[in-house]
């Protein structure tokens, strides 16, 4: 986990996830705060002009729109299947099992606090789950 993409738009939880990510080891921590540009640094991926994160710990809450449309363009993108994906976020039971539906490796509850996002983040840190791209 040395590349990590944190998509969140609450200043608070970037920093706190941030924090988590470096102290975890990630040496290169890239934070956007809405969708759209998330979506662009992923079509930069796919476009080959921009390196890929080894994972993308994503919020799903936005003011204007939904963290499901980065969800949704890694789903339908083979070059961006590699990716790792931590969702980190307030929903409830039926976005979870929306994130299981995308495939997503842990979806973490907010109200569980970094400490938890932190034991989740380790076995992506510790290698129990490749993060190598091909």
């Amino acid at each position: 986990m040395r590349r990590v993409l944190i998509v969140e738009d609450t200043p608070a939880d970037t920093k706190q996830s941030t924090a988590v990510v470096k102290n975890l080891g990630a040496e290169d921590v890239m934070a956007i705060n809405n969708i759209a540009s998330a979506l662009l640094f992923l079509q930069d991926v796919v476009e080959g002009t921009k390196q890929a994160p080894d994972l993308i710990l994503l919020d799903l809450s936005f003011p204007k729109e939904s963290g499901f449309e980065v969800l949704r363009y890694w789903k339908s993108n083979p070059k961006l299947q590699p990716i790792h994906i931590v969702v980190w976020t307030v929903m409830g039971d039926t976005e979870k099992k929306l994130c299981e539906f995308f495939g997503v490796d842990h979806v973490v509850p907010k109200w569980a606090g970094p400490k938890e996002l932190e034991t989740v983040l380790k076995t992506f840190a510790e290698g129990s789950v490749s993060t190598e791209q091909p």
